[in-house]
């Protein structure tokens, strides 16, 4: 691309900043070109001449580490769109749903592991890498016994396709909707039993205690049950 054209291509873009304010958003955008061949010393050398103070460069892998923080921060909270979601939808229709926290011993294996459980998972389900290089696993409408038996299996999975043989611990928590309980608390249940499958050895899976267990009185659990039993004929899953 010629000079001329970048000079134009960069002045309509300032202009459209320049714009009438209600037409213009208030965030900011990074625009990235690619020069092929350029270093850090011919990129400074040519910064200091063309007094382009405001520009900033970085490296492909500089950049490509960059947004995998970035993605991985949004898929944080994404989690916790997703869990506002099904944790509603437990309260509501009382169906059971369960968390857990997948960490290879290996951090560079977060991706193979993340791609090993997706692929195991119902259409259903929802699994998404966080920032503390774990995999959280969303299993919906299943109990926490149920959760247990299919996490069980996605560890052995993970271990007999992976090589050489992935070492992972894991931590999972049940919600049945009986109480009204935040997602940061549901998740930090999971992390708390995380904790404790590490602080064993670690490549083992920790159950926490169910959430509704935990925090509900036995009075809300029984008026919980019979008021399931009124609506659908059928018991509460424990």
């Amino acid at each position: 691309m010629a000079d001329t054209d970048l000079l134009r291509q960069l002045s309509f873009i300032e202009a459209a900043c320049c714009e009438d304010e209600s037409h213009t958003g208030s965030g900011s955008y990074c625009l990235i070109r690619v020069f092929k061949g350029l270093d850090d010393e011919t990129w400074r050398s040519i910064r200091a001449d063309l007094d382009m103070n405001e520009w900033r460069a970085a490296s492909l892998s500089d950049l490509a580490q960059d947004m995998g923080e970035i993605v991985r921060e949004a898929s944080d909270a994404l989690l916790h769109q997703f869990l506002v979601c099904e944790m509603e939808r437990a309260r509501l229709c009382q169906q059971p749903l369960a968390l857990a926290l997948i960490e290879p011993e290996v951090e560079d294996a977060l991706e193979i592991v993340f791609d090993l459980a997706r692929a195991q998972l119902r259409s259903f389900d929802h699994a998404t890498r966080l920032s503390a290089g774990q995999v959280a696993v969303v299993l919906s409408g299943t109990p926490l016994a149920a959760a247990e038996r299919l996490l069980g299996a996605m560890l052995r999975r993970i271990r007999q396709v992976s090589e050489p043989s992935l070492v992972c611990s894991a931590g999972l928590v049940g919600y049945g909707g009986l109480v009204d309980l935040k997602t940061g608390a549901l998740i930090e249940r999971a992390e708390e039993a995380l904790a404790e499958a590490r602080r064993m050895g670690g490549n083992r899976l920790e159950v926490a205690p169910s959430a509704d267990a935990v925090l509900a009185s036995r009075e809300t659990l029984v008026h919980a049950r019979e008021k399931h039993f009124l609506f659908t004929g059928k018991n509460l899953h424990e």
